[in-house]
């Protein structure tokens, strides 16, 4: 699942929504690896035409992550991660980050499977909401 250092994961059709989740989570825990906000690029990559019309370009997109809902996924320690739940084209699921001060943060990721080019079969994100830690099931997996 991890990608060539020098290139950042994009949306393919053999990736499941629980591994478009964990790649975007794990790029932004490592954010500037391999360059400096590789993790939001990586993160922006899989963000739905939808969601990219809501919050892109790119430059802008970067900046959710300099508020308080988002920050907290930058650089954090680890995450656990809830069971997706897929109803046909859309799954949810929801993560519990650890940041750098041991606080959790939880967050709940809505995505669907594209139907049109250039991403037909892809799961992308749809949206990142920041919710209370006590909303996420979560679990190793």
């Amino acid at each position: 699942m991890t990608a060539p250092a020098d290139t950042l994961p994009e949306p393919s059709p053999a990736l499941s929504p629980t591994e478009v989740v964990r790649l975007q989570v794990e790029a932004l825990g490592d954010n500037d690896t391999p360059h400096e906000d590789a993790g939001i690029e990586a993160a922006f990559n899989f963000a739905s035409p939808a969601n990219k019309r809501a919050t892109g370009p790119l430059r802008r997109f970067r900046r959710l992550f300099e508020t308080p809902a988002y920050g907290p996924m930058i650089g954090h320690d680890g995450a656990t991660y809830s069971l997706p739940e897929v109803e046909e084209a859309v799954a949810r699921m929801g993560v519990i980050l650890t940041t750098t001060q041991g606080t959790r943060v939880g967050y709940l990721f809505r995505l669907s499977k594209q139907d049109g080019a250039p991403h037909a079969d892809c799961w992308m994100t749809d949206a990142v909401q920041r919710v209370p830690v006590e909303q996420v099931d979560t679990q190793e997996i």
